[in-house]
């Protein structure tokens, strides 16, 4: 007879024909019931995921079936289920069934295994409702073997699902199947699924529902050998978490998600050593910060295809330091209904591989798309890409922002970059690739194919380089240049040909390309501008078989080493201010096309041992169609005797098509060509050169410091009240100088008015000033400068008048295009003051007379370019001057008239260049002779003071000097130079000034001085001190 046993909980037990079992199990039911109403005080030991540590808890209403039973529920129950031998045991929660109470957070099925025992459990079933946690482990010191067939939930799961062996322990847990296409949901900050142990194995897990947890699918040591998600998986922190484990293979054709905030949390994220070997999207992976993200692990095969996304709010996909990414494809070619195309997509990133981590490919093709609103794809320093990166179809696009599209900084791309078949590169920056830093792209560059575009520049900079060929063909478009700058190194050509084109190709910095460039017919380049200082430059030749019109420009110092051609139709321009070498044929320039080449400028460069001009030399059947513009001579260490003939400058180009010859010094050599004879003559121009600028520096120096010498010194001899027993007239010192007037005279209406109690005999001043000045040398050419400098003086009074000496010392600095005039002068003088007479009315005659002497110590430079020579002569100036003047006094007023004569004389030793910095002379060298100045001027003036109050006053000055003798003369190596000075020169003095006390005041003052030449500002202060 068959009959069932209803088992308290709601299940059934198989019926058993024995009536022996029948007996046992009526003894067992008796037994559990009365357990079940039991208080149970024991505790049992469980696992805390998050901890990774033991942990008691007390446990209620526990419920222990024996071995071997099956269990099913289909009401509500409330115990948890503990299983813990061997079995095999089958657990099915029907559809209407309940395990748990709403809430709970604990255990609610519990089957575990312990020491070497097994324990197996066939299938666990969940179609209704469980409210709490499954877990799936063991005791402690576990080797034995845990088996689940087969899980599988259809309905909800209100906590975690947790099968492993931890605590390191060496036991297995082989899992068959996992089936969700319900509901697993926890609440608290646990894993949703949670699988652990190095010797934990899950043949597949499939996903068709709703996973959510802290990690929707954690994965710590252990291997899953396929996991495939069709439905929703969710992480608050990371939506699939492999720690130390491996996913052999991994498709997603739903949706991965995590919302996490962290830079520690991704839709899939691999940590501690895990792996995934084979990930397919087909469905979304997305984060809030990085899509997918290694930090400790690896990646292997990524492939995203059929409208698959990955998408980062800050990165798509990241490989951290020192980790791994293998290959990557995505295809593009079928998108989703909604129009989603294959892609990775970053906030700021679409990939990032961070310092030294590798990857081995990238394949984009059929429209799959990577955009990062910095950089599509960026390599950190020492990262690595070593396969190809190859994009390709129509649409396909790596997107960039701010930074570039491929942005490579000091990475290593071992392969070559190929962009083909009407993919794009583009960034908001207009960057399409920047390879900057210390990176590195060996296997070069090629864009290629019709619609292949390039939307921004190439940029290799700082000590990056690319290893092979640039190549722009089969009608790609570069929509900007290739820049070669800092120390960048391209180490093979640069082609452009089939129809495509490129704007621009710029070497600058020290940058160096190794090759040719070469433009082929129907193809267009626009400009080549080289300004590179390396060794060298552009090493190979260019080439120009366009019918489009092609710029070259060379810089100085730059270098292009192979000659220029020009094959095609177009017009090509030239302008060369550094280095062009030879072709195979000699030639510097080949013209063979009906087009014409124009030099809009070249710089002769000239040998720098033996002084020998680098030929032009013209070739080709069009070399009649070559036109030159300018030609400008590198006259550093030129050999005068090469300027002869024209054939030494260029050769071949027919002679009426050259323009204007010149040099590049400041003008001291002049060339005239007469096309028609082919003859050059040469005319030197000492006035331009640098005895004529050190000539013209000198004179206007020193007779400004020798104006300034003549009225600062008449200004300092302060009045002096003579002793009233004695002598009741005033003598007053009254110059007020073009250059630094200082009205200090004008005191004497309080000394006379015996505002101070005593008289003076004895004055003591220093005066600060400051001055900057410009000079014309010659050829518009003008030297700019400031000067510093300090003068201190004594005077006395005596019956015989004032008596003064002065000391003083000033730095100027003068410099222009091609030359610096810089000195140090010290000087020093004696001063003689007296009046002739005074008038009833109280105006007073006076005289004055001064000698002075100066040693200038000159530092002189000339400028060729980056070339430099220097000399170091020094120059000697003395003179002497006298001048009568008159004061008109009405009330608080002073009107000064005066004329003086003065005569100034120098002497300057003979110098020669010499060069300091490469060669800034012509051979043979540029020497000065000694040369000595005679100069004699007249000078008028008119001031007007004015005493406003006891402590302030003013004065104004207006004036003029007239040279009796301007023309002077000047010998050199090359002849003689004469130069006109100034015939006149007027200034305009202003001053402020404050007395403080009886023996002390101060002024405050400027000068303006104007001369056809040039003209001078000057401030300057002077403090008195009486005695």
């Amino acid at each position: 007879m068959l009959f069932q046993i209803k088992c308290p909980w709601g299940g059934v037990k198989e019926p058993c024909l024995n009536s022996k079992k029948i007996v046992l199990s009526l003894a067992t039911i008796s037994f559990l019931a009365s357990c079940a109403n039991a208080k149970l005080n024991s505790e049992i030991k469980t696992y805390d995921e998050a901890n990774k540590n033991l942990k008691a808890r007390p446990v209620a209403s526990v419920y222990t079936p024996q071995a071997r039973i099956n269990t099913t529920i289909n009401t509500s129950e409330t115990s948890t289920i503990n299983i813990s031998d061997s079995g095999p045991h089958t657990i099915i929660i029907e559809a209407g069934g309940t395990l748990g109470s709403i809430g709970n957070n604990d255990r609610i099925i519990y089957a575990h295994a312990n020491g070497s025992n097994t324990l197996t459990l066939t299938n666990l079933t969940n179609k209704g409702t469980i409210n709490g946690n499954v877990n799936v482990e063991h005791d402690n010191n576990f080797n034995g073997t845990i088996t689940v067939n087969t899980f599988e939930n259809t309905g909800q799961v209100n906590g975690q699902i947790y099968m492993g062996v931890w605590g390191g322990n060496s036991g297995t847990l082989n899992i068959g199947k996992f089936n969700n296409s319900g509901t697993i949901a926890v609440s608290n900050n646990n894993q949703g699924v949670f699988f652990e142990g190095k010797n934990t194995n899950i043949q597949t897990f499939n996903n068709n529902g709703f996973i959510s947890g802290s990690e929707g699918v954690s994965l710590s040591s252990g291997t899953i050998n396929s996991f495939n998600n069709n439905g929703t998986i969710n992480g608050s922190s990371s939506g699939i978490f492999v720690y130390g484990g491996n996913i052999q293979t991994l498709e997603n054709s739903g949706t991965i998600i995590s919302n996490g905030n962290y830079s520690n949390h991704a839709g899939i994220k691999l940590e501690n050593g895990g792996s995934i070997e084979n990930i397919i999207n087909t469905g979304t992976i997305e984060s809030n910060y990085s899509g997918i993200m290694v930090t400790w692990g690896k990646f292997g095969t990524l492939t995203i295809r059929d409208g698959g996304v990955i998408h980062g709010k800050y990165i798509g996909i990241g490989v951290g330091q020192w980790q791994t990414l293998g290959d990557l494809y995505i295809d593009g070619a079928s998108s989703k209904k909604d129009g989603t195309v294959s892609g990775v997509y970053g906030d700021s990133y679409g990939i990032s591989l961070d310092v030294h981590s590798r990857t081995q490919k990238i394949e984009l093709k059929n429209g799959g798309v990577i955009k990062g609103n910095i950089s599509g794809i960026r390599l950190d320093s020492g990262a690595s890409l070593s396969g190809e990166m190859i994009l390709s179809g129509e649409g396909s696009r790596v997107e960039g922002g701010s930074d570039a599209g491929i942005f490579n900084f000091g990475g290593k791309i071992e392969g070559s970059i190929t962009v083909k078949d009407g993919a794009t590169i583009t960034a908001t920056s207009s960057q399409a690739i920047s390879n900057v830093g210390s990176g590195s792209i060996t296997g070069g560059i090629t864009v290629s194919g019709e619609n292949t575009k390039l939307e921004g520049n190439i940029i290799n900079a700082d000590s990056a380089s690319i290893g092979s060929d640039i190549k722009i063909e089969g009608g790609a478009k570069v929509e900007g240049g290739l820049v070669n700058q800092g120390n960048g190194s391209i180490s093979g050509s640069v082609q452009v040909s089939g129809g495509s084109s490129i704007d621009s190709i710029t070497n600058e910095g020290n940058g160096a390309i190794s090759g040719s460039i070469t433009v082929d017919k129907d193809s267009k380049l626009d400009s080549i501008t080289n300004t590179s200082t390396s060794d060298t430059g552009i090493s190979g030749s260019i080439t120009n078989n366009s019918d489009n019109k092609l710029e070259i420009s060379n810089g100085e110092g730059a270098t292009i080493g192979g000659g220029i051609a020009n094959n095609g139709n177009a017009d090509l321009v030239i302008s060369n201010q550094g280095s062009v070498g030879k072709d195979e044929n000699g030639n510097t320039v080949t013209n063979n096309g009906s087009g014409s080449v124009g030099i809009k400028d070249w710089v002769v460069s000239t040998d720098k041992d033996t002084g020998k001009l680098d030929t032009v030399v013209v070739g080709g059947s069009g070399k009649d169609n070559v036109k030159v513009e300018n030609i400008t001579i590198d006259q550093s260490n030129v050999n005068l005797d090469e300027l002869g003939n024209i054939n030494n400058i260029i050769s071949g180009v027919n002679q009426g098509n050259i323009g204007n010859i010149r040099t590049n010094g400041g003008g001291e050599i002049s060339l005239s060509y007469d096309p028609l004879t082919g003859k050059l003559s040469t005319d030197f121009n000492l006035n331009a050169s640098i005895s004529g600028a050190t000539f013209r520096s000198l004179i206007s120096t020193t007779t400004r410091r020798s104006t300034f010498i003549d009225n600062v010194m008449g200004n300092s001899m302060q009045s002096f009240s003579l002793a009233s027993s004695s002598k009741s007239q005033s003598i007053a010192m009254s110059e007020k100088g073009n250059l630094y007037a200082d009205a200090s005279d004008y005191i004497k209406s309080d000394l006379n008015n015996g505002s101070y109690g005593s008289n003076k005999e004895h004055s003591l001043f220093i005066l600060p000033y400051t001055s900057s000045q410009n000079v014309e040398l010659s050829l518009n050419e003008e030297s700019k400068g400031h000067t510093k400098g300090t003068i201190i003086g004594y005077s006395t009074l005596k019956d015989s008048g004032i008596y003064g000496v002065y000391a003083g010392y000033e730095d100027t600095k003068m410099s222009s295009t091609y030359f610096d005039i810089n000195n140090r002068t010290y000087y020093a003088g004696l001063k003689y003051f007296n009046t002739l007479l005074t008038t009833e009315k109280g105006q007073e005659v006076y005289i004055k007379a001064q000698g002075k002497t100066a040693l200038i110590k000159n530092d002189l430079t000339k400028k060729i370019g980056n070339n430099e020579a220097k000399a170091n002569p020094n120059s000697y100036a003395y003179g002497v001057n006298a001048g009568l003047g008159m004061n008109f006094i009405s009330n608080k007023d002073i009107f000064s008239p005066e004329v003086g004569l003065t005569y100034e004389g120098g002497y300057t030793e003979a110098f020669s260049m010499i060069n300091t910095k490469e060669e800034a002379t012509v051979m043979g060298g540029e020497r000065t002779y000694a040369n000595y100045l005679n100069l004699f001027s007249t000078k008028t003036s008119f001031t007007w003071f004015r005493d406003w109050l006891p402590n302030l006053k003013t004065s104004v000055e207006l004036g003029a000097k007239l040279n009796i003798n301007p023309s002077v003369k000047a010998k050199a190596r090359f002849g003689s130079v004469k130069i006109d000075l100034p015939r006149v020169q007027k200034f305009v003095s202003t001053s402020l000034i404050v007395p403080v006390n009886e023996a002390f005041y101060f002024s405050l003052n400027y000068n303006g001085m104007f001369d056809k030449d040039g003209n001078t500002h000057t401030g300057f202060a002077q403090f008195n001190y009486l005695w």
